[in-house]
């Protein structure tokens, strides 16, 4: 008697002759899930859409604000080259910004004292062995954990 009152309760309203063929009401409710999971997805699709459209109108305008000017000016900064002593060298130079990286590291490292780069060469790989970055690459994705 209870199963039979909330099947009346639960039962939809659009015929009961769906109500009476479970086959054909369980695909109706499987249709109407996938109808409703694909509605959600296009609503969200169409919101991050938007969202993109503004961040990239705002990010257009903070460009527009910041440079005036045209890209193409003749006060373009030039492109930094290394420097003519590692350029000299051929093949296998260091380039002058490296050195400068290098000279800042020791500098800071030496506590207030004064040391001079007097010359930066590259270390020679035995042949068949990896590099410092490759041996630390595979070391970190093979270590067990």
């Amino acid at each position: 008697m209870l199963t039979s009152a909330l099947m009346k309760c639960f039962t939809p309203t659009f015929g009961t002759e769906l109500a009476e063929d479970k086959g054909m009401l369980m695909a109706v409710i499987t249709a109407s899930g996938i109808l409703v999971v694909f509605v959600i997805l296009l609503l969200l699709i169409l919101i991050f859409y938007a969202y993109g459209g503004i961040f990239r109108s705002m990010t257009e305008s903070r460009k527009k604000k910041a440079d005036p000017q045209p890209a193409a000016s003749a006060g373009a900064p030039a492109p930094v080259q290394p420097s003519p002593a590692a350029a000299a060298d051929g093949e296998g130079a260091i380039p002058g910004e490296i050195i400068a990286v290098i000279a800042a590291a020791v500098a800071a490292m030496s506590d207030g004292k004064a040391y001079t780069v007097k010359k930066v060469t590259r270390a020679a790989r035995e042949p068949g062995r990896r590099s410092a970055w490759a041996a630390a690459g595979l070391y970190e994705n093979t270590r067990p954990f």
